[in-house]
């Protein structure tokens, strides 16, 4: 029953927990893969968001660099009215002084009126460097703006602006790491070049975009500006500014910096699990390189709905599994324990225990079944009982057959020849005749089916003397039992029928004297009673039929025809029917036997 309990097991196992464990993981993937999707849909959104806020900002400070340079006070006039020596006023003090002064503090609010502007610097064709500065920023030295290969591109644009975003030219953004915008300054008469401006932009706003974007109080969505070679130029965070984007993560499978299409991916983004979610700003008509917005979300904050659904179906895969497993041990275990419980019980039945009985608790089938195994054994062991009472009733009716069956030829023959003896005034020999006769009977209606061995050997004496008295010349006897056997119990009218089995068929046609001895000896706790004679002995082909069909009356072991008369015999067979049935197995008769050498016939009981 361990193999049902293994398979019962592993059904739970296969059917229940698999299954179980399999929807929670596929759920939670599905679910996971779902809200994944989504906020890819919103980041895109958003992200197309920032980049025409983007596009605005720098086409707002291109606008306020296209007035500056279409102006007619360009930034040279607004130097030039600092100095009063270059405007040939020697007295500060003079009103048409004090008039320019008034005019170029109305310039310097001009330039105010954009706050994000931090420094204009023109680089004239005649070498002279014009700079009109709000922050402590230096100018850039010309070698070092001439040697930049940005400078190659300005003149080619021939007045359209360049932007270098932070971090991209150390040298070209300052000190402060502004945003600088970089472009020819072109006469607005003759659109001959005038020089190279450069133009410093802190472009706050950036930070108050991707901060509106990020929503209050939140750190777990990080904001990148990124160039095509994977350098960062902005972090609203400020701790990846400068920084190659491969360095952050661990792998750049799935992300082309190159590509125009909006990009997602799952990847470890600083050492932490995260959405990474690219964007082309699309800023290159407005002087700006190929940048692209990247939105790296932390996968615990994109996770939170899905940990705490996560959360929720594993508590309720656990509560079903208890619940389960609570069905399993009260109901399932129950059977399983009940159906080895009543296989034990059987087996004890099968061993012959028929007072085996199951309990039987509740009204349910289980019970049903074990009141029926019950009634079932009960009711076996009473047919059982039936049996046997019928079997002794029948073995009883059979030894009192038996013992009925005195042969009437017998009988006419012992009383012919005691007529004769009593003709021939043989008294002597009569009385003994008659003595010998009387034993027969007095032995074979006593009630007993089991007598000494002492008192079935006077039994077979008397028959043998009396048979001997018939023909003295056919044979003799000897009989050789020790003393302390002659007690035990044998059943009656064991010995005589084997007797005569020698003395009606062994000695049949011989002509010499024939013999029969009787020997006992034991063997363990048997007793081996030997009945041996010399006659015509038995044919082998006989005792292979005898050996395969068992042992039939005296006729059938020496295949001849019964007569009436007294070759009716009570039979060999019978005799070993009847030992075995009484003893049971392992006792009962043996016979060897060979024409012309005679038969012996091993009678086996039990020692008493």
């Amino acid at each position: 029953m361990k193999k049902l309990s293994h398979r019962i097991l592993a059904g739970f196992i296969g059917f229940i927990i698999i299954p179980l464990c399999v929807l929670g993981s596929v759920s939670y993937l599905m679910f996971e893969k779902a809200t994944q999707e989504k906020y890819v849909e919103q980041t895109e959104l958003t992200l197309r968001a920032i980049g025409r806020n983007m596009n605005n900002m720098i086409k707002e400070a291109n606008y306020f660099s296209d007035f500056w340079v279409t102006t007619e006070d360009s930034v040279e006039s607004v130097e030039q009215s600092l100095d009063p020596s270059s405007t040939g006023f020697e007295d500060s003090g003079d009103p048409a002084y004090l008039e320019l002064l008034e005019k170029d503090r109305l310039r310097q609010r001009v330039l105010l009126t954009y706050p994000s502007l931090r420094s204009v610097t023109l680089y004239r064709t005649d070498n002279r460097i014009v700079n009109v500065n709000f922050s402590k920023d230096k100018p850039i030295a010309r070698e070092d703006l001439e040697s930049s290969p940005i400078y190659t591109e300005v003149i080619r644009k021939n007045g359209a602006p360049v932007w270098i975003g932070p971090n991209e030219d150390p040298i070209l953004n300052g000190e402060n790491n502004f945003f600088t915008q970089i472009r020819v300054l072109l006469d607005v008469d003759t659109l001959t070049s005038k020089g190279i401006l450069v133009t410093r932009f802190q472009m706050n706003e950036m930070s108050r975009i991707f901060s509106f974007y990020n929503g209050k109080g939140q750190s777990d969505r990080r904001y990148l500006i990124v160039r095509a070679d994977g350098k960062v130029i902005f972090d609203n965070e400020g701790a990846a500014q400068g920084r190659n984007l491969a360095e952050l993560v661990d792998t750049q499978k799935g992300i082309d910096l190159s590509s125009k299409e909006d990009q997602s991916s799952t990847l470890n983004f600083d050492g932490r699990k995260s959405l990474v979610t690219i964007q082309d700003l699309q800023l290159q008509r407005l002087g700006v390189g190929d940048w692209k917005v990247v939105l790296v979300t932390s996968w615990t904050y994109l996770s939170g709905d899905m940990a705490l659904v996560l959360k929720w179906m594993v508590a309720a895969v656990v509560v079903t599994l208890v619940l389960a497993l609570v069905y399993n041990l009260m109901f399932v275990q129950r059977i399983v324990n009940f159906i080895v419980h009543i296989v034990k019980a059987m087996r004890k039945v099968e061993r012959g225990d028929l007072t085996t009985q199951v309990a039987a608790i509740g009204t349910d089938e289980i019970s049903m079944l074990a009141n029926g195994f019950n009634r079932l054994v009960t009711r076996v062991s009473m047919l059982l009982d039936d049996v046997k009472s019928e079997q002794r009733r029948k073995r009883k009716a059979e030894m009192m057959l038996l013992q009925a069956q005195i042969k009437p030829h017998f009988l006419f023959n012992a009383l012919e020849s005691i007529n004769i003896l009593a003709v021939q005034n043989e008294g002597r020999k009569v009385s003994k005749m008659v003595q010998r006769l009387a034993n027969i009977f007095r032995i074979s209606i006593q009630q007993k089916e089991e007598i000494r061995i002492e008192q079935e050997l006077e039994h077979l004496t008397s028959y043998l003397d009396i048979q001997h008295y018939r023909f003295e010349d056919l044979f003799e006897y000897e009989i050789d039992i020790p003393d302390d056997l002659l007690g035990n119990q044998i059943l009656k009218l064991t010995l005589q029928p084997l007797v005569e089995n020698s003395i009606q068929h062994g000695f049949e046609g011989i002509d010499y004297m024939g013999r029969i001895t009787l020997q006992a000896r034991e063997e363990g706790n048997k007793i081996v009673i030997f009945v041996q004679d010399n006659g015509i002995g038995i044919s082998s082909e006989r005792l292979e039929h005898i050996v395969a069909s068992g042992i039939g009356s005296i006729e059938e072991m020496y295949e001849e025809t019964p007569e009436i008369g007294e070759r009716r015999g009570l039979g060999v067979g019978n005799v070993a029917d009847r030992l075995r049935i009484h003893y049971g197995v392992g006792y009962g008769l043996i016979i060897c036997s060979a024409p012309g050498y005679g038969t012996i016939i091993k009678c086996i009981i039990p020692r008493t």
